[in-house]
């Protein structure tokens, strides 16, 4: 067998048919319709859109305006609320100072109150006294003596000496005292 050149056989079928479709009929001809002239007057359309645009742009204009406002009006409260809530803890520490036991103990003193004695019970039960109540009794004020302090450091006095004072101790016994 020899190796002869592929030739194409006659009997070969195309892909399309060879033969032409018909084209379809057509039952109205088309024709170029010319263009119609509107007898409508454009120059209130042109005015309606420049006073639609207008409008639109004014009221985003007072809308921009309104939003500003409340935003300073916003800004200005917070502004107070950090003011109020700095003077609420100032007051509360000034509260919490006034409550410590010292702060109450200094206030009734200068009220010229007195410390209770122990405490006495009733026993609702029978009606007997639990305990020996006794009145409060004014406590006694000792006021501390000031002596000079002593150099440090040095074992000689460099300046004048201190003028030597004898201590004395003064108990002060509250007037009035209350029952």
């Amino acid at each position: 067998m020899s190796a002869a050149p592929l030739e194409r056989s006659p009997r070969v079928m195309p892909l399309r048919s060879p033969l032409p479709k018909e084209a379809p009929k057509r039952t109205s001809p088309l024709r170029v319709v010319p263009p119609r002239r509107s007898s409508a007057a454009k120059a209130p359309f042109a005015v309606m859109l420049v006073v639609l645009l207008g409008g639109g742009l004014l009221g985003l204009l007072l809308l921009n305006t309104l939003v500003a406002q409340q935003s300073f009006s916003i800004h200005d409260l917070s502004a107070k609320d950090k003011a109020l809530q700095q003077r609420e803890q100032d007051l509360s520490s000034q509260v919490q100072a006034l409550e410590a036991p010292a702060s109450l103990a200094a206030r009734a003193t200068a009220l010229h109150m007195v410390p209770s004695g122990p405490p006495a019970f009733l026993r609702l039960s029978d009606g007997k006294v639990l305990g020996d109540p006794q009145a409060g009794a004014a406590p006694t004020v000792v006021k501390p003596v000031v002596k000079p302090a002593a150099p440090t450091g040095s074992t000689t006095w460099t300046g004048p000496k201190p003028p030597t004072t004898t201590s004395t101790t003064t108990v002060v016994k509250p007037t009035g005292a209350h029952r």
